[in-house]
């Protein structure tokens, strides 16, 4: 009986032992996070496990990740450990379960191009809108581009009110780095035309540009795929839609269906 019972604990010991560790990918980061254990800073694609210790360089600092059975999570700063500023967190008493549901709407077979005026307003997301750096944004037929006809961001700095004129090559604009350089968080996107030989200016939106490239984006795309398994197309979307919206900004169907496509 006592070799039975001391079989049994030594079975139940090896059992706990070899339990498989929870792993959290890493899906995207915002700001400098650091591992305790490696001194390494913490970037998309890492695997971190439940007992990780995370170091935050300010409040404002992020990581998003996805455990492949319990779904998506932020981690964020809780309590501030030392007096140099940094802020300190461990990630199984950190995870904040995100459960997002962003509405996309329905890619048209017969899309012409987007209408800037509602494109760049999003209150799902604070009016947050990703930006994919030198991609073309294709604009509606509705909006002469020429010379004459043109779009610009127009923003305050130092009390001086600013114009920046957007590139654009036929019915696509063009978004850099140089765009919005110096700007504020928030812009206000105009459009200027030939009004019978007089210029006419008239505003569209207000905005936050969150800027990203392509490759950044298809990096984060490609990791929940992979993690996910998910094959459906629309679920797929759904599940990449949501990771933009929460951590970047409202992005349009189209502009997500080629990234997608490109997997």
């Amino acid at each position: 009986m006592k070799y039975s019972i001391l079989l049994l604990l030594l079975f139940c010991c090896t059992a706990a032992t070899t339990l498989p560790t929870e792993k959290y990918y890493v899906t995207f980061v915002r700001g400098s996070v650091k591992i305790e254990k490696t001194k390494k800073l913490v970037k998309v694609g890492d695997v971190l496990g439940p007992d990780d210790e995370l170091w935050f360089s300010d409040k404002f600092s992020k990581v998003s990740c996805i455990n492949p059975t319990k779904g998506r999570f932020d981690i964020s700063p809780i309590v501030v450990k030392t007096g140099n500023g940094e802020l300190y967190a461990v990630l199984k008493s950190s995870l904040i379960p995100v459960a997002s549901k962003y509405s996309l709407s329905t890619r048209s077979i017969f899309f012409e191009g987007n209408d800037p005026a509602s494109y760049f307003n999003s209150q799902e997301t604070q009016n947050r809108i990703l930006i994919i750096e030198n991609k073309p944004f294709l604009v509606n037929s509705s909006y002469k581009m020429d010379k004459s006809n043109f779009f610009f961001i127009q923003y305050v700095l130092d009390g001086v009110t600013l114009t920046h004129k957007i590139q654009q090559v036929n019915q696509q604009l063009f978004f850099s780095l140089a765009t919005f350089e110096n700007t504020p968080e928030t812009v206000v996107l105009c459009y200027q035309q030939d009004n019978n030989g007089k210029p006419k200016s008239s505003i569209l939106a207000k905005f936050h540009p969150v800027l990203a490239s392509e490759a950044e984006l298809s990096e984060q795309i490609q990791l929940i795929k992979n993690i996910s398994g998910e094959v459906k197309k629309t679920k797929l979307q759904s599940e990449v839609a949501n990771h933009l919206f929460d951590n970047y900004g409202k992005i349009g169907a189209e502009e997500l269906s080629e990234l997608l496509l490109k997997l």
